[in-house]
């Protein structure tokens, strides 16, 4: 199994790059268990169900014309906004990026704050609404 050293992910939420102020994301894709059990067996029996889709990330509050927080905020609530999570960066001017990451997503979270004399940390989650 290949080793990953998470150092450089691309992470553009909505057409907004959030990698530079980013350092941490995570990606979950899960199906629901349903439950198919029937009279008689000796066991649960389980189905996949319907795909579920989240993500979220975090890092350090930066406004202005390079910052994030214009389009976290204004994108709390937006459906259909494409999240597209790269590991291991974009290598630009080349056909090949390695492995990614994209999805449509409703943003359903965005906040910030922090103690006197910390960096400002922000965090966001996304929710799936399909590939």
């Amino acid at each position: 199994m290949a080793v990953i050293v998470f150092t450089n992910a691309k992470i553009l939420l909505g057409g907004a790059d959030v990698s530079g102020q980013a350092n941490r994301v995570s990606v979950e894709y899960s199906a629901e268990a349903l439950d198919a059990t029937v009279f008689g067996a000796a066991t649960r029996t389980m189905r996949g169900g319907l795909k579920v889709a989240r993500a979220d990330g975090a890092g350090f509050w930066q406004a202005g014309a390079t910052g994030i927080d214009d389009a976290l905020f204004a994108g709390v609530g937006t459906d259909d906004v494409v999240l597209t999570l790269f590991p291991e960066a974009i290598k630009e001017g080349s056909s090949s990026t390695g492995s990614g990451f994209a999805f449509k997503v409703t943003q359903s979270r965005y906040t910030f704050g922090g103690a006197a004399g910390d960096l400002l940390p922000f965090d966001f989650a996304v929710e799936g609404r399909g590939v």
